[in-house]
């Protein structure tokens, strides 16, 4: 049987990639774990028991069946009152533009937004069957499976997928390729967690979105990054600095040092970074 990592955004795209399973492997999926519990990670959850009815577990930590209950439901329902909102934005930007590039591109932008929200509209939420607190075991014949929950990071149900034969760990968001998404984090217990997860036997990790990475170089880096953005936010706060002042000068002090670690939207995408550090130390919310 097979594990999964993630349900991905919708059902259609779930449908999608377990075609790519059947055709592949053609073994029936007996696990699904969501990494936390972000639209992106968890919302094509309902299309795998409807696949394989007899025995599929869709396994998270305690936090992160919570938060789909309280917040990624919510989200949703939230979604299908702005999602037309969106659509009817593009529609009046087609409706200026004359350039034929750009006109298809909202063209093709519309089409899928009016196909997601169709799917929001039908969605149907398959909530986490089996939940843990620290961490399962998965015995297998050939391979054993670590399921663990190692402290709040990205958000405060992230759990880790760790195959210690192989020597690979799934990550979700609390580490990955591109910037990090703070907005549900736990900046401080993030560092914490990441140290912790180091500390586990293995050669290379996936994320929830990026490259396969090697090593535990970016480990270290976010751990660094989390502390240089700690320190930084912190000691404009104390000075007096409003929130747009301590992004204009967080951002000086750290895009010398980590521009060229992270994609080239770093400037923009640090920006989220520092207000929601700033509103931690500010004592805005935890």
């Amino acid at each position: 049987g097979l594990l999964v990592v993630d349900t991905h955004s919708k059902p259609s795209a779930a449908r999608a990639l377990m075609d790519q399973l059947k055709a592949k492997l053609n073994k029936p999926v007996k696990y699904v774990v969501e990494s936390h519990f972000h639209w992106d990670h968890s919302q094509g959850a309902e299309a795998y028991p409807s696949a394989w009815p007899q025995g599929l577990e869709i396994v998270a930590s305690d936090a992160t069946r919570e938060s789909i209950e309280l917040k990624g439901i919510p989200r949703v329902k939230r979604q299908i009152v702005d999602v037309p909102k969106e659509i009817d934005g593009l529609k009046t930007e087609l409706g200026k533009t004359t350039d034929a590039k750009k006109k298809a591109e909202l063209e093709g932008n519309i089409k899928e937004a009016e196909s997601y929200l169709a799917e929001l509209k039908a969605m149907k939420f398959a909530l986490p069957s089996l939940t843990i607190d620290r961490g399962m075991i998965l015995h297998g014949k050939t391979r054993e499976v670590q399921i663990l929950f190692m402290g709040k990071a990205h958000t405060d149900g992230d759990v880790f997928v760790y195959l210690p034969r192989e020597r690979f760990i799934a990550t979700g968001d609390a580490l990955h390729g591109w910037v990090p998404y703070m907005n549900d984090s736990h900046p401080f217990d993030w560092i914490r967690t990441l140290k912790a997860v180091e500390q586990l036997d293995f050669d290379y990790s996936v994320g929830g979105h990026g490259d396969v990475m090697r090593g535990k170089a970016m480990f270290q880096m976010w751990e660094q990054y989390f502390t240089d953005l700690l320190a930084e936010t912190t000691r404009a706060y104390t000075s007096g600095a409003t929130i747009a002042q301590s992004v204009t000068s967080v951002t000086a002090a750290l895009s010398p040092k980590y521009a060229s670690k992270f994609p080239a939207t770093f400037k923009e995408d640090v920006v989220e970074n520092i207000q929601k550090v700033y509103r931690v130390v500010s004592g805005q919310t935890q």
